[in-house]
C-alpha cells in the first residue's frame, strides 16, 4: 500500500497513531483477560458446576467480543494508513503554494473551518478548508499561520496537506457560504 516512505512531517503522526493503537489494544487485552481471571477464580472457588458452566458461557461470549474489538482496531489502523498514504502522495506529486490559514471560529467533530488565502495569485472567490485536528497541532489552528499548501485542485472535496514548521495539517477543501 505504501510504495514510498512517508514524508517526515507525516511520520510523527504515524508514530503517534501507532503508539495510541498499541496502548489501546494493550488496555483492551488487560481488561478482558482480567475479567476472565476474576470469573475463573470465582467459578472454581465456589465449586459449583453451575458457576463453571456460566464461566464457559462467558468465555464463549468473550471470544466474539475480542474478535470485534480486534476488527475495530484493524479498521482504525487501516483508515489512518490510507489517510497518511493519500497525504504522502499529495506531498510528492503536487507543488507547494505558500498560503495563509486563518481560523473562522467554526469547529465541529469533522474539523476546524479555516479560510485559505494563497499569498501568490489570490483567487476571486474565498477558499475554505476543513482541517482535521491532530494531537500536536491543536494550538496551531487557533491563530493565523503561513503554510506550504499542497492540493491537486482548488475545488471543494479535494484533499489538502498544509505544512507548518514540520507539522502536517490534513484536511479537505470545502464550500462555505457564511
Amino acid at each position: 500500500m505504501n510504495e514510498s516512505p512517508l514524508h517526515p512531517a507525516l511520520q510523527t503522526q504515524a508514530l503517534t497513531h501507532r503508539r495510541r493503537l498499541r496502548g489501546l489494544s494493550l488496555l483492551l487485552f488487560v481488561t478482558l483477560s482480567g475479567m476472565m481471571m476474576v470469573f475463573m477464580v470465582s467459578a472454581f472457588a465456589s465449586g459449583d458446576i453451575a458457576n463453571v458452566l456460566l464461566l464457559a458461557v462467558i468465555g464463549l461470549v468473550m471470544l466474539p467480543v475480542m474478535a470485534l474489538l480486534g476488527g475495530l482496531l484493524w479498521f482504525l489502523d487501516r483508515r489512518q494508513l490510507r489517510r497518511l498514504s493519500a497525504a504522502n502522495h499529495l506531498l510528492c506529486e503536487c507543488p507547494s503554494v505558500m498560503a495563509r490559514l486563518t481560523p473562522t471560529g467554526r469547529a465541529s467533530r469533522k474539523g476546524i473551518l479555516m479560510s485559505l488565502q494563497p499569498l501568490l495569485d489570490p483567487p476571486a472567490q474565498p477558499l475554505y478548508a476543513l482541517i482535521q485536528p491532530a494531537l500536536r497541532t491543536g494550538h496551531l489552528l487557533q491563530q493565523a499561520i503561513t503554510v506550504q499548501w499542497h492540493c491537486r485542485d482548488r475545488q471543494p472535496g479535494s484533499d489538502l496537506v498544509a505544512l507548518h514548521d514540520h507539522d502536517a495539517l490534513l484536511g479537505r477543501m470545502v464550500e462555505w457560504k457564511g
